[in-house]
Parts: C-alpha cells; sequence; structure tokens
C-alpha cells in the first residue's frame, strides 16, 4: 500500500467510525491509533497498517448488543463458540467482519488484528499484538491499578508486555467472577510457555 492509498482509506474510516461511534470511543480510537503508529515504529512493523487496523478496531462497539451477535452468528456460525455469556468481546469479531465488508481488500492482518484485540489468541501476528497492547494503554485510558506496569513493560518488549496484559485482563475477569473467553485461556496457556522459555533461554 503506498502512501497515497494509506490517506484515503484513513479519510474514509475516520468518516465512516465518526458516525458510528460516541465521541468518547471516537477518541479512545484515536488514542489508539497514536500508541499503535508509535509501537509499530519501534518495533518494525508498518505504521500505515498499524493505523487503519487500529482506526477500525472497535467500529461496531457502539452498535446493539442484538446486532453485534447476529453479526456474529452470520460470520462465524459455529466456529467461536459466541454467545451473549460473552457479551464484551462481540464487538471486536462483529468489527472485523464489518470492516471486512466495508474494506475488502485491506490484508487479512488488519481484520484479523481487528477480530481479536479484546481476547487475544495463540500464535498472534506482530500487528495483532499491537493493536491488543495499544488498546489496554492508550493514553486516554482512566488510570487503573497496572496500566503504568503495562505501558512500561509494552515499550519495552512487546511479548512481554503481552504477556502481563493477558495476565492481568485474565485475573480481573476471574476477579469479577465472569467467564474467560477460551481463546484467552489459550492465548494465557501458550504465552505463559514461550515467557518461561524465553527466560530458561536468558539464563
Amino acid at each position: 500500500m503506498d502512501y497515497q492509498d494509506y490517506l484515503r482509506y484513513r479519510s474514509d474510516i475516520l468518516d465512516w467510525i465518526s458516525l458510528r461511534l460516541k465521541n468518547s470511543r471516537y477518541t479512545h480510537t484515536l488514542g489508539v491509533e497514536q500508541t499503535a503508529v508509535t509501537l509499530a515504529r519501534k518495533f518494525g512493523q508498518d505504521p500505515n497498517l498499524a493505523s487503519l487496523a487500529a482506526l477500525l478496531h472497535d467500529n461496531a462497539k457502539n452498535l446493539d448488543l442484538d446486532e453485534q451477535f447476529a453479526i456474529c452468528k452470520k460470520a462465524y456460525p459455529k466456529k467461536f463458540s459466541l454467545t451473549m455469556d460473552y457479551a464484551s468481546i462481540l464487538h471486536a469479531f462483529a468489527g472485523a467482519e464489518e470492516a471486512r465488508k466495508r474494506y475488502p481488500d485491506l490484508p487479512l492482518d488488519v481484520f484479523e488484528a481487528i477480530r481479536y484485540h479484546t481476547t487475544g489468541r495463540p500464535g498472534m501476528s506482530d500487528l495483532e499484538k499491537i493493536i491488543y497492547c495499544a488498546d489496554f494503554i492508550e493514553p486516554n485510558r482512566e488510570p487503573f491499578e497496572g496500566l503504568d506496569e503495562a505501558r512500561k513493560q509494552v515499550f519495552s518488549n512487546l511479548d512481554d508486555g503481552l504477556c502481563y496484559i493477558l495476565r492481568h485482563t485474565t485475573a480481573y475477569i476471574n476477579g469479577k467472577g465472569k467467564k474467560l473467553y477460551p481463546l484467552t485461556a489459550k492465548a494465557m496457556k501458550y504465552y505463559k510457555i514461550v515467557e518461561e522459555s524465553t527466560n530458561t533461554k536468558k539464563k
């Protein structure tokens, strides 16, 4: 994708999401874009794709839950076992499908980054990791315990930051007595093994 194509995509996406998102969600989205571009440059990834994936990541967030679920049910009838038990993650899966329909020529990695930005998954691409982490640490987030440490970890080492956020998210969901989405549990197990292997090699 050349720079002019990127600018055309970005302009159209901004117009589209400005009509779909509440003001607070739009502000969050711009914060995620800013963070994702910075991380992409730091870790040798395409900042233009990071920008577009970040702008699109929450495009379905403010749709009614019933509409999110209907999109998911049609796009992924059995693949992800999505139910209203996991209402908070439906927007990611619905958003990936909505983005794919509107911008079919974007690379698959962009849609995957949107789809897994709330759950994570085993074997994430660097772009997926960037959007997942940027969503958590973007500068407009209200302060909460662990946020500063997450930012420190992510900007020091993308994989370490990803592991930290997965642990934090898992602890938060378990602490609320909610059901942990199976893909997040698998990601947690996968990256725990990766982290332990990396630490062993460092010794």
